[in-house]
């Protein structure tokens, strides 16, 4: 059986509250996962530790990448162990989130948004997100900015054709 994102998170969970060191580790979580195997459980726990271990003595760094076989994947370093901890897209489940409705940007966001595309530029959505508009994330940000620059141009093109037609006028 697969474990899905919210059993990891229910096996971390219990890791955290129990300890490393409580007796019967391994069965009281099982406790917690009527459907899984004391072995199952004797596993997942055994890879997570192998995991910890290889970090920690620097076969892989802090930043494990996931790739769309289920391999791991560190500074060009793949393994293909048959650890039930790694991540294989196709069998997790991502939690629920709830949509917010979409709201209208205020003008403390905008001034705040025009500020930062003064300080960090067009295009560090991710900066500007974090610094100034804490109220949007980078992906809203560079929404707004698409918006923002096509109106830009939009009125310099009326304006265009508004001192080209006063030229013309004035011609005749």
């Amino acid at each position: 059986m697969d474990w899905t994102f919210a059993d990891n998170k229910v096996f971390e969970n219990a890791l955290a509250e129990l300890g490393l060191e409580c007796p019967n580790l391994v069965q009281k979580i099982a406790l917690r996962f009527p459907e899984k195997s004391i072995e199952q459980i004797q596993e997942h726990y055994d890879a997570l530790i192998r995991d910890v271990e290889m970090i920690e003595s620097g076969q892989f760094d802090e930043k494990i990448h996931i790739n769309n076989s289920g391999s791991t994947m560190s500074n060009n370093i793949v393994t293909q162990e048959s650890s039930s901890l790694m991540i294989n897209p196709s069998n997790v489940t991502p939690p629920k989130v709830p949509r917010k409705k979409p709201a209208f940007w205020s003008d403390h966001e905008h001034e705040a948004f025009l500020s930062g595309l003064e300080k960090y530029g067009k295009g560090d959505w991710k900066s500007i997100s974090r610094f100034c508009v804490q109220t949007r994330t980078p992906t809203q940000i560079a929404s707004h900015a698409q918006k923002y620059f096509q109106k830009l141009r939009k009125y310099a093109n009326k304006q265009q054709q508004g001192v080209e037609a006063q030229s013309s006028e004035a011609k005749h």
